[in-house]
């Protein structure tokens, strides 16, 4: 007996282009000046550990990698779009900026057995002996569009502080817990023994009125920065500016009359009949309930240090989230036009990029096995002030 239960991670991007905008307060221009200017940005980003994000669906045949680890991927998507805001000369190197936003985010955890499972599922072959899969998972998908708002919120001498705030209408919200195990029997026969909790907001029942059309979601981000005074010299080692990012380290996504499905799965189900003899049935006990859900965004951190140096800037990027880390070492030449070239040794992962201006481009590919699945693309502009 085969499962029909599938899943897909749909990312949409969406880039809004801005409408240059450009003013000065009472027609001054010493320190006091002020400006505004248009920006715009988007981000994309598939990584994993070996679960083929971009063919959850498919069969499998040529991107899964088997880990007897946890199996991580995460896919996530932002574009913004707004206007940039400099109230002095001095915080024109870093304005404060709002924007329409739009943001789509999927995570999935699994066990190495489960995602075996899901392999030959898809894949639809069978194991070559009669084994016992452990079937955990973890998925949280969801989708949102809103206002984004970045504040440089303190400045203490070359330290730096900024605050980031999204607040989101959500389109979408997901999330999926599975626990058990499944068995092969070597007879083209499974055996599933487990439970299932899917909190859905797309889910319906006769019983039960319908979710809310929308959800609610909110989004605290802060990063510390550090950069050497000019003119200053310092070790050769220690970088001349440093920035750490903490994404959605306080965050808040609600739908309200969310439908949740609470199942017991046990194909493994026997009585005696009145004759002694034993029936063999499946069963699948359950319950729908409707919820206030109440979801967290997983938190993302990066830390990544410049050193300026006459052949270019060296920078070295350290990444982390839902246990999937990256190590980058990248490279831009000087000049008006700044060519970008980028390496993840650990994983076999490249990115190149160019800038010019305000303008910055940047793609990102894995080519080695250890690399699972991993595709990137990053843009950003801002008219300069």
């Amino acid at each position: 007996m085969r499962s029909k239960r599938g899943a897909a991670l749909i990312l949409p991007l969406a880039l809004w282009m801005g409408v240059s905008v450009a003013a000065e307060g009472d027609g001054a221009t010493g320190p006091s000046s002020w400006a505004v200017r248009p920006y715009a940005s988007v981000r994309a980003e598939a990584w994993s550990n070996g679960v083929p994000v971009f063919q959850l669906d498919g069969d499998w045949s040529s991107d899964y990698r088997m880990r007897h680890d946890t199996q991580r991927a995460e896919v996530q998507g932002r574009a913004e779009a707004g206007v940039a805001v400099a109230f002095s000369e001095a915080g024109r190197d870093n304005p404060w900026r709002i924007g329409a936003l739009a943001r789509v985010d999927g995570t999935a955890r699994l066990s190495g057995e489960a995602a075996q499972v899901l392999y030959h599922y898809q894949s639809r072959t069978d194991p070559d002996a009669p084994v016992r899969y452990n079937a955990d998972t973890n998925l949280m998908m969801w989708a949102g569009r809103g206002v984004a708002i970045h504040l440089p919120a303190v400045r203490m001498g070359q330290l730096g502080l900024e605050v980031g705030w999204d607040q989101l209408i959500l389109q979408r919200l997901r999330t999926i817990h599975s626990q058990g195990e499944v068995g092969y029997q070597a007879d083209d026969s499974y055996a599933f023994r487990g439970t299932l909790r899917d909190d859905n907001h797309e889910a319906t029942t006769p019983y039960l009125p319908p979710a809310r059309a929308q959800g609610q979601g909110q989004a605290l981000s802060i990063a510390l920065t550090w950069a050497r005074p000019q003119g200053e010299a310092g070790a050769a080692v220690w970088p001349d500016r440093w920035r750490l990012d903490v994404r959605d380290v306080w965050s808040r996504l609600t739908w309200s009359g969310l439908i949740r499905d609470d199942a017991v799965l046990d194909s493994a189900v026997s009585t005696r009949t009145p004759e002694g003899r034993i029936a063999y049935r499946a069963a699948i006990n359950g319950q729908y309930s409707q919820i206030e859900a109440v979801k967290r965004i997983p938190v993302a951190t990066r830390w990544q240090a410049d050193w300026d140096r006459a052949s270019g800037t060296w920078t070295v990027t350290l990444a982390h989230r839902i246990g999937l880390w990256q190590r980058w070492l990248d490279w831009q030449s000087p000049g008006t036009v700044r060519w970008r070239v980028g390496m993840e040794p650990f994983v076999g992962v490249a990115r190149v990029g160019v800038a010019w201006q305000g303008l910055e481009a940047s793609l990102m590919s894995g080519f080695g096995e250890a690399s699972g699945h991993v595709r990137g693309l990053q843009m950003s502009w801002m008219l300069g002030f």
